[in-house]
Order: C-alpha cells, then sequence, then structure tokens
C-alpha cells in the first residue's frame, strides 16, 4: 500500500513542477509579491499635499503653515486667495484637504476659543479624512500651545461630498471596480488556452480570420458580460445603500468600456502564453493581488515607496477607482477627471496591442 502511494506521490509532484512555468509561478512570484506589497502596507498618513488660503497673512499664520508642513505628513503645495479655487483642486485630487486660515488669527487666537481654523477634507476616502482631521487638530493645538496661546485646538473640520464620512461611499464602489477586474479577468483569461486544450485552436488558425479579429471577437462578448455585471452591481448599490450617481452617466459607461478592455487585453495576453487552463488561472490570480493592493484602495499610494509608486502607473484599477470615485461620489466630469480617463486609453490601447502581437507570433 504505502509502495503505491509513494508512486503516486511522486507522480503527482513531479507532473506539477515538470513545466517551468508552474515553478516560477509557485516558488517565484509570491516572493516577488512579498518584496513589493511589503512596502506597500503603509497605513502612516504621509506626503499628504495640501491647499492652503491664509486670510491673515501674518507671522503666526506663516509659521502655522510651517509647522504643518514640518510635521512630515503634509505638504503646503498650492496656496490660493479663495476656497472656490481650491474646491476644483479637491475634485481633480491634486490635493486631499483645504485649510483655511481667518482674517484675525494672529489676534483671536490669544482668546480662548479664537482664531478657528478651517479645514476641508475629502470625504470620499473616508479613512484618510478622519486621519487627517486627527493629525491637523493636533498639530494645531500643540502649535498653539507651544506660543502660550489658546489650550484648545481651534479646528473647524467639514468633510466635503461625504458630510458624516460614511465609509459605504468609498468602499462600495470600490467593491465594483475589483468585481469587474475579478469577471473580466479570470474569464477571459481561459479564452484562447481552452481552445488550445480542446484543439480547436488548429482550426481557427487554417480559417482567412486575422490575429486582430481572434481577439476582438473573444473580447467583446466578456465586454457585454461586465457591462452587464456593471449595471446590476450599480442597481444593487443605490437599492441597498442609496448610493446614487452624481456626475454623468455616458461618461460612467465609457470608462467602464475602457477599463475592461484593459482588463481583458490583458488577460487574453495571459491565456496566449499560457499551456493549460490551471497554469492561466494561477497567473491571474498573482496579478490579482497586486491589483488591488497598489490601486490605493486599501493603502494610500502617496506612503509608498517611490518606485512602487511608479509601479502603479500601469494599474489600471488605480486610475479607475479615481473615475468611479469621482463620477459616482463628487459628481465629477472629464474637465477633472481627463487624466486618468486619458491613461485609461492608452493603458488598455497598449495592452491590447501587446495581446494581438502576442497571438500573431504565437501563431506563426
Amino acid at each position: 500500500m504505502f509502495s503505491r502511494f509513494r508512486q503516486l506521490f511522486l507522480k503527482e509532484f513531479l507532473e506539477l513542477f515538470r513545466d517551468p512555468r508552474m515553478r516560477v509561478l509557485t516558488f517565484i512570484f509570491p516572493a516577488l509579491q512579498i518584496i513589493i506589497l511589503a512596502q506597500a502596507f503603509v497605513l502612516e498618513l504621509r506626503n499628504v499635499d495640501l491647499a492652503v488660503i491664509d486670510h491673515d497673512n501674518s507671522v503666526l499664520s506663516r509659521e502655522l503653515v510651517a509647522e504643518i508642513s514640518a510635521s512630515g505628513h503634509f505638504n503646503a503645495k498650492f496656496f490660493l486667495q479663495n476656497v472656490s479655487a481650491a474646491e476644483k483642486l479637491l475634485d481633480s485630487e491634486a490635493v486631499r484637504a483645504i485649510i483655511e486660515i481667518p482674517a484675525g488669527f494672529a489676534g483671536s487666537s490669544r482668546r480662548e476659543n479664537g482664531g478657528q481654523v478651517a479645514l476641508y477634507t475629502d470625504g470620499t476616502a473616508t479613512n484618510d479624512a478622519g486621519l487627517i482631521q486627527a493629525y491637523v487638530a493636533n498639530i494645531v493645538s500643540g502649535f498653539l500651545q507651544k506660543k502660550n496661546l489658546s489650550e484648545n485646538a481651534p479646528i473647524v473640520a467639514r468633510s466635503w461630498f461625504n458630510a458624516n464620512l460614511e465609509s459605504r461611499f468609498y468602499f462600495v464602489p470600490g467593491l465594483i471596480a475589483i468585481q469587474l477586474v475579478v469577471v473580466s479577468f479570470l474569464l477571459a483569461s481561459i479564452a484562447i488556452v481552452k481552445e488550445k486544450e480542446i484543439g480547436t485552436i488548429e482550426q481557427l488558425m487554417v480559417t482567412p480570420i486575422t490575429s486582430a479579429e481572434f481577439i476582438l471577437g473573444k473580447t467583446l462578448p466578456y465586454m457585454a458580460i461586465g457591462y452587464i455585471a456593471a449595471t446590476i452591481m450599480l442597481l444593487v448599490s443605490f437599492g441597498f445603500y442609496g448610493i446614487m450617481v452624481k456626475g454623468s452617466w455616458l461618461i460612467l459607461y465609457l470608462s467602464v468600456g475602457v477599463f475592461l478592455a484593459g482588463n481583458l487585453g490583458g488577460a487574453l495576453l495571459i491565456s496566449v502564453v499560457s499551456t493549460t487552463q490551471q497554469q492561466a488561472l494561477l497567473t491571474s490570480f498573482f496579478f490579482m493581488l497586486p491589483l488591488v493592493m497598489l490601486s490605493g484602495l486599501l493603502f494610500p499610494i502617496r506612503n509608498m515607496p517611490e518606485i512602487i509608486q511608479y509601479l502603479t502607473l500601469a494599474n489600471p484599477l488605480r486610475w479607475f477607482l479615481q473615475i468611479l470615485n469621482g463620477i459616482i461620489s463628487r459628481g465629477c466630469g472629464l474637465e477633472e477627471l481627463w487624466f486618468p480617463v486619458l491613461v485609461q486609453v492608452l493603458l488598455a490601447a497598449v495592452f491590447i496591442s501587446i495581446a494581438i502581437r502576442s497571438f500573431h507570433k504565437a501563431s506563426d
């Protein structure tokens, strides 16, 4: 009995690692994920870009801004004259918060509850908004105590787009994006390799169909499935959580299509280079984890090491989350979202082009 078990065990073990690509997926990819993702898991608040509106323009107000910047948590990046100009920066995510110092701050701060500083945060990122409010309140309080002024932190905090900092307005759109990744990546990753396993790929190769037609023919059905899934999830979000789309439905659906096209291009590329469905699915799972973790949904990208931040530029999920939150929660249009939309289009074009080129080489 033991001899039969041993032979079966050795056969299965050797079969599992016979393909060099399976050895890479099993041992090398997990090690790379530990090296990269562990550096991205930073929960502390760092490098938050601020817009500053200093109506007082006194020595004390300038020292307060310098104190906030010197904390290491914030960068006073823009100095503006009014809130309306700063609001556009908050809409486009150029800044994460706005600090408004009132006129007469230096004089009124000598009173017990004077010198109220206004802080406006982006409420769509609920965790960040809460941390920013707490950090700024502590810094301002410590600064005034150091100057022997008011002992209370005179902060008036307000969160735009999500006044009560309800987390569902942030995480539900994020879950929609992740589910679209799952649907498009997993289903499409086995599309071509399935043809290889059942032997129909050779029959297709002798037909007049071109590589571009073949890839598009494999892509469009899954894109239709993705659109149906996105519509269902948006309806469920409205029905169960009361989350409404504040912006343009047209821009939203066009962005969904571009996002799905990029994902499907990457998934078909995996399918082209894989030899079995098991290998294709395993490769897809290994790529899906970094896509989610490096998207900015769970961990702020600005907190990550610089080299990891550059890697996130090629992550379609990062840009789609910006578009999704901008349209659903803020009601933004192309004026604020043109850059992430442009990057999404470029990434989709690159991934589909690589998939077509790779399939053309494989078919030759």
